[in-house]
Formats: structure tokens, sequence, C-alpha cells
């Protein structure tokens, strides 16, 4: 191949993860996660909000770097996953998890203020791309050259006292 068809071919390449859902944990098992299935200030508190990755086959031996965006905040780092050890080699789909900002008010990158687990209608996006060993501690980087993927929009309810459907 010539240098212009691998720099290219590189650039086409699909992305590592890409993230296919936003789930709740219940005693019978994952439950899909959007506005008309809100989250009680109880589960804000305490549980996390799995996320599904579906893992690009392909490229099963790269290990991942994730940051989720919840309600246009600035990106949160989440752990770094290593196949083989948080991931087992040969698995398509991998369900991980994060918590709501435990705060009841911040301020986002602009100094506005918002209250990420206030009852209403939030939104969170995932961002996902490869990660090497060398890279460690340095700037992440989620272009498409790195494999990297940015979830759709996901809008997700936090119930208020008066709306608690269960």
């Amino acid at each position: 191949m010539e240098p212009e068809a691998v720099t290219q071919e590189m650039k086409t390449r699909p992305p590592v993860a890409t993230v296919t859902g936003l789930y709740r944990g219940t005693f019978a098992g994952l439950v899909p996660l959007t506005v008309k299935t809100p989250l009680t200030q109880d589960q804000v508190r305490r549980n996390p909000i799995f996320y599904e990755l579906d893992l690009n086959y392909e490229r099963g031996d790269e290990n991942l770097i994730i940051d989720v965006i919840y309600d246009n905040l600035a990106p949160r780092r989440l752990q770094d996953l290593f196949r083989g050890t948080d991931i087992p080699h040969g698995i398509r789909f991998w369900p991980d998890w994060f918590d709501i900002p435990p705060y009841d008010e911040i301020r986002d990158p602009d100094g506005h203020r918002v209250y990420p687990r206030a009852p209403g209608i939030h939104t969170v996006q995932i961002r996902t791309a490869s990660r090497k060993f060398a890279q460690e501690g340095r700037s992440r980087d989620f272009s498409p050259e790195k494999g990297g993927s940015t979830s759709p929009v996901f809008e997700i309810m936090i119930a208020g006292e008066e709306n608690v459907r269960e």
C-alpha cells in the first residue's frame, strides 16, 4: 500500500467502541433509562448509571479512554479500561457505569450555575477512544484517527417528589 492509502485507511477506521444505551440498575437487572423512566432522588444518590459499550471486535486488543459529558459540563474523565483486565478479551458488549456529579450546585465552564441532581431532564454524552500505554498521563485524544467516538445526546430524567413512577 502507498503511504497515502495507509493514512486514508487509518482515518476511516471504525471507532474502537460506541455507546449504545444508558440503563439503571434494578433488582430485575438493567432497565433502559429514558425521559419516560425517571430516576428517583434516592436512585440518584445511591446507584450508578450504566452505559453499554459496543466494542469493535476488530480492534479488540486496544485499551479505552472514556469521558462523560453531563449537562454540557466540562468532560469528566472516567476510569481507563484495559483489555484483558477490565474488559475480557473476546467480549463484544461491555457495561460500565458513572455517577451523576455529587453536587447540588456547580458552575459550568462558562460560569453559569447548574444543578446536576435537580429534578428535570438532563443530558448525557459519552466519548470513547483507544489508548496506548505511552499516552498514560498525557492529553486525551478523542479524534477519529485514534478510534474516537462521541455518543448521541441521551436525555434522562430525575423525578421530583410529585412525579415518581416506579
